[in-house]
């Protein structure tokens, strides 16, 4: 699989999330959002989006910020991956 169809489903969906959602704090782009508040935007379960993340997380898309609940990092591929989908 490659990376662009790793995100032809939920996963790209929780993503634009984070990214639509990114602020700069300190020199660093933090996505400042719960999975509640992820699952309430997509119209999906906390469950789901918590399966979602970790995914993202194991793959190297998403790091959470200093171990902070509700506080992501999107990786450089994981913006790549958005600028391929020209969002």
């Amino acid at each position: 699989m490659n990376k662009i169809e790793f995100f032809t489903n939920d996963r790209y969906l929780v993503l634009k999330a984070l990214y639509e959602h990114q602020i700069e704090i300190n020199d660093v782009e933090i996505c400042p959002i719960t999975q509640q508040e992820i699952a309430d935007t997509l119209g999906c379960s906390k469950a789901k989006v918590n399966v979602v993340l970790n995914e993202l997380i194991d793959n190297d898309y998403v790091q959470i910020y200093n171990n902070t609940k509700g506080r992501y990092i999107l990786t450089e591929d994981a913006k790549k991956i958005m600028k391929k989908f020209k969002y």
